[in-house]
């Protein structure tokens, strides 16, 4: 099962641990992705899950990369509630492997452009801030917002795995921050388990459930986990909120779409289809 977790420790340093591989892969399922684009919607949505770190105060947070490459924009938005959707302008991209046979993330996403975050408490009004990419690669891209727009300090880790069926073998990330009374002693000791960890995923293909992977990057602090949650994919779309968004339609427009049988209408985010034929419109407009 897909979960987010959030950790702190008594020497300042606070950590959240997210696998998505079931997440990421209902994403690709629905929105037909090929191998570059899932791993860059991927790596936005396990992103925006670790970031949305204000789960008290029930903080949603919704990120768009807009990038140079021919990926478009990459958009995810993540709720309080642990779910995540998503989607890419563009999903059908295929570009040359990096070395090593790696997907070449930033190209796809681009290297020149910006990464908007918004976010969204019951507490506040909303808020969102840009800063420039740096590589399209998502998690340094991420990680230069943090210490830009909001001053945090912190080390992002984001892997999507695709297999040779174009399938998510595995997908996940950590988000590891340093809180205002961190001591040197500590950060020097994450930094080590960090360089000493390898890339995510090589560890998510050795342990998909992320097992030890907290005990190995928090190694010699005192570790409390504070947050447990499932994570799944799920939209807010449903027929009542297309129907509202038809009744602000001019009337030209309303008389043009009772001219045909039948109106299907696709949410981007997660690529459900709503059907409304013409007496359901003809009704919904009063239009009979």
């Amino acid at each position: 099962m897909d979960y987010i977790k959030r950790y702190t420790t008594r020497e300042g340093v606070r950590m959240a641990v997210a696998v998505t591989t079931a997440t990421v892969e209902e994403a690709r399922h629905r929105h037909d992705l090929w191998p570059v684009a899932t791993a860059a919607l991927g790596r936005t949505m396990t992103g925006a899950l670790l970031m949305a770190g204000d789960f008290k105060n029930e903080e949603n947070v919704s990120i768009r990369l807009k990038g140079d490459g021919p990926l478009g924009i990459v958009h995810v938005d993540a709720f309080s509630d642990a779910t995540v959707r998503g989607y890419v302008d563009h999903p059908h991209v295929d570009i040359p492997l990096k070395r090593a046979g790696k997907l070449d993330v930033g190209g796809a996403v681009g290297h020149n452009g910006e990464v908007q975050v918004t976010r969204f408490t019951k507490l506040r009004q909303d808020y969102t801030s840009q800063s420039p990419l740096q590589s399209g690669e998502v998690a340094e891209d991420l990680a230069y917002y943090l210490y830009i727009s909001e001053q945090i300090p912190a080390t992002i880790s984001l892997g999507v795995l695709v297999g040779t069926d174009n399938t998510v073998s595995v997908a996940g990330g950590f988000l590891v921050q340093a809180l205002p009374d961190a001591t040197d002693e500590a950060l020097a000791k994450v930094e080590a388990n960090i360089n000493a960890l390898g890339p995510i995923t090589t560890y998510l293909s050795e342990h998909p459930d992320g097992e030890g992977l907290v005990e190995h990057v928090l190694d010699g602090l005192t570790v409390q986990e504070v947050y447990n949650a499932p994570v799944r994919f799920q939209c807010t779309c449903s027929r009542e909120r297309f129907e509202q968004v038809l009744m602000t339609l001019s009337d030209t427009d309303k008389r043009d779409l009772l001219e045909d049988e039948t109106t299907e209408l696709v949410c981007h985010y997660c690529n459900n289809a709503y059907h409304f034929s013409r007496d359901e419109l003809a009704s919904l407009f009063d239009m009979k």
